[in-house]
């Protein structure tokens, strides 16, 4: 049996229509104008109206370019923000709205005892309690059938308004002007706006039953701005007789003023009861859908429960959890805070509904093509005043829906609530790194910026796998690696990739920022060299490349071709030459030799430092000198470049006398010892003190582009 059920009349714009023309236009409404005047009563009805009618061009914005499903406000939501967000969404707007099932029924229970006052009120709460569950589980088409009758009442009510013209009259023009008591602050007209607003706040009484419509991209933009613009007109010709026929001292002090003019009263009384029936209705036969839709991506405990519907397309355990709701906030009394709180969930979900349109119309994606468009103007309007109204409304419930829906999104990211979600969240990362990247491109670079950003070019290397742990130690926690992988044949690249995934995994589960990928590589040489001048080119480049010394004499070339390349393209440079059997040892004494005016201090000590950082470890500084006072003059140097270069007071000074190739045997016990290379590659002197070193070594040469002074 097809759920598609529902035309654009019945299931968009009549329980729209109905949810809007509620008790406030009814009781407060005369109020409105009592208070601010006709000019300010019709200036709070625009500023209301204009909100929602952003959010609902905002709907029907995103409804016309995605496969709406069920739940309405929580399917464009989940679709577009992914699922965690529809989720926190979504949960708060559903108890929100299994809530105010109960708010409608209690509304509808205090004008029954306005006509029967000696009837118990619980007693008639729980009739009609039990009436609405037994329509709603039967069938929403007789639901939506006795809102027909429902509308019908609510037009004669208007009959009975308008139709006593022999009532008092006001004076119009007075009206027009005037305000209580002169009260004419902004505070007071926003006062004022708080308690109209929730009036207008109906709009998604037709979406939330998108998954049963028989074309919701057509229905719910066309029924939902109808219902919009029927009210306004409604609500601003009511605002208008209520200043021409009734004194301001009357508006002020009877909010039964509706039933007082009417015609026939009683019939004016049968149209607010029709109004609070119809939103209950409303929403009861709404809010499961939502319910439905969370169980359908299994948000919550017995999903599959509450995701099953009956053999009408009834969601009936969905059902029966909202009205249980509804029963236990009857019992409970009276709820007025809560009801500020709930009146909160649903504009914060309007907000997030404007606030999503308006990403996809700025981030440029081509996939957003809806075919009913709106200016990004309107939602960014809709989204600003979502927030605007939240905070002149109630500033600490306002923080309070902030906090619950951040709450439920951290949950639900922790649990890892998985389905279908082509959410826009990546693209947005991915337009604003694009739109900083522009802007740090027009700036100057300043070594002061300066972070390690590694390439590592690995051409089958056995030992890379070995190193990788001690490149994260370079780059951890802020820096960047990138690793390319040079395939030596086509059919291996996929494979390649995969291994490379797995040995990488580790430091992508620390948050290190890894890029990676494995190139087809008839050449290696040729595959490098491309490689490292296509990186140089990116957005984010690589500023150092990590190569790992391989002592086979065949690969010398490719080494030192690649070497010098990176030089070229103005890349620091770091060898590693790893010692097989002790590898990094204990992982906590780094020795830093620096010659006197080396070209290299600057890279060597950000990488020693970067090391004693996430080694837990101690930098040990070493010069070589002849004895006597060049030996003095070493040690004063080096306790200089210590005090320049802001080094921890752990930093050891070592002045080491005699020939460099001798001392080299003497060195001080270590896990790493750092140098830095000379002017002009010489790979034979870096092979020299790679084989005469007890420890695995480091050879650095500075691009220029750093300073450990900065």
């Amino acid at each position: 049996m097809s759920t598609r059920r529902f035309s654009t009349f019945e299931g968009v714009f009549t329980p729209c229509l109905l949810s809007i023309l509620g008790v406030i236009m009814y009781l407060r409404l005369g109020w409105v104008v009592g208070q601010s005047g006709l000019a300010g009563a019709i200036l709070i009805i625009v500023l209301a109206n204009l909100i929602t009618l952003a959010t609902a061009l905002s709907m029907s914005s995103v409804v016309t370019n995605i496969r709406i499903g069920a739940g309405g406000a929580y399917s464009i939501i989940t679709k577009s923000l992914g699922i965690e967000m529809g989720g926190a969404i979504g949960i708060p707007l559903y108890i929100s709205q299994a809530i105010s099932v109960a708010f409608y029924i209690a509304g509808f229970t205090e004008c029954w005892i306005y006509v029967f006052p000696d009837q118990p009120g619980l007693l008639i709460s729980l009739g009609l309690w039990l009436a609405l569950l037994t329509v709603t589980c039967l069938s929403t088409k007789l639901a939506f059938k006795i809102q027909y009758v429902i509308m019908a009442i609510i037009g004669a009510s208007f009959v009975s308004i308008f139709g006593n013209t022999g009532m008092l009259s006001a004076d119009f023009f007075a009206q027009w002007q005037s305000s209580t008591a002169g009260e004419t602050s902004l505070e007071g007209f926003w006062q004022v706006f708080a308690v109209f607003f929730p009036a207008v706040t109906g709009i998604m009484a037709g979406a939330s039953l998108s998954g049963e419509l028989k074309d919701p991209k057509r229905s719910i933009p066309r029924g939902t701005l109808s219902a919009i613009g029927v009210s306004f007109v409604i609500y601003i010709v009511l605002a208008w007789w209520f200043a021409q026929k009734v004194p301001q001292d009357v508006l002020l002090n009877n909010n039964y003023v509706a039933i007082s003019i009417g015609l026939w009263p009683k019939l004016v009384i049968a149209g607010i009861m029709g109004a609070t029936l119809s939103s209950a209705l409303s929403t009861a036969v709404g809010s499961p859908r939502v319910l439905m839709a969370l169980g359908k991506n299994s948000i919550l405990p017995f999903s599959r429960s509450l995701a099953r519907v009956n053999a009408n397309g009834e969601p009936t355990t969905a059902i029966l959890f909202t009205f249980l709701i509804a029963l236990a906030t009857i019992l409970l009394g009276s709820l007025n805070q809560i009801a500020t709180l709930l009146t909160m969930f649903f504009l914060v979900t309007y907000g997030m509904i404007n606030l999503t349109v308006f990403i996809e119309q700025t981030i440029g994606i081509v996939s957003f093509r809806p075919t009913f468009k709106v200016p990004r103007i309107v939602s960014l309007s809709g989204s600003l005043g979502c927030l605007i109204v939240m905070f002149i409304i109630d500033f600490k419930f306002s923080l309070v829906a902030f906090a619950v829906i951040i709450l439920i999104y951290y949950i639900l990211l922790k649990r890892g609530v998985t389905g279908y979600s082509p959410d826009i969240r990546s693209g947005t990362l991915v337009f604003m790194a694009e739109q900083f990247a522009k802007a740090a491109n027009r700036l100057p670079y300043y070594p002061k910026i300066w972070k390690p950003n590694v390439l590592v070019i690995d051409s089958g290397h056995k030992s890379f796998e070995r190193v990788v742990p001690f490149i994260r130690n370079i780059v951890y926690p802020a820096g960047r690696l990138c690793v390319v992988k040079l395939a030596h044949q086509a059919d291996s690249k996929d494979q390649d990739e995969r291994a490379l995934a797995e040995q990488l995994n580790p430091l992508e589960g620390e948050g290190v920022f890894v890029e990676m990928t494995a190139i087809e590589a008839e050449s290696k040489e040729c595959s490098a060299v491309a490689a490292i001048q296509t990186l140089k080119g990116m957005f984010f480049p690589p500023n150092t490349l990590f190569q790992i010394l391989d002592e086979d004499s065949s690969t010398r070339e490719y080494t030192e071709l690649v070497l010098s390349k990176s030089v070229e393209v103005g890349m620091g440079v770091v060898i590693l030459g790893l010692h097989q059997k002790l590898g990094f040892s204990q992982e906590s004494i780094i020795n830093l030799w620096i010659r006197r005016e080396s070209p290299n201090i600057n890279l060597a000590i950000l990488v020693a430092l970067q090391l004693e950082r996430n080694w837990d470890g101690r930098i040990r500084l070493i010069q070589v000198a002849e004895a006597g006072e060049e030996a003095e003059d070493s040690r004063a140097y080096l306790l200089k470049l210590k005090d320049l270069m802001r080094l921890s007071q752990t930093v050891e000074v070592e002045v080491m006398q005699g020939d460099f190739k001798t001392v080299l045997q003497d060195a001080p016990m270590a896990d790493i010892n750092i140098f830095g290379m000379q002017e002009t590659l010489n790979m034979e002197s870096i092979r020299f003190i790679h084989q005469h070193m007890p420890t695995s070594v480091l050879f650095i040469k500075d691009s220029k582009h750093e300073s450990a002074l900065a």
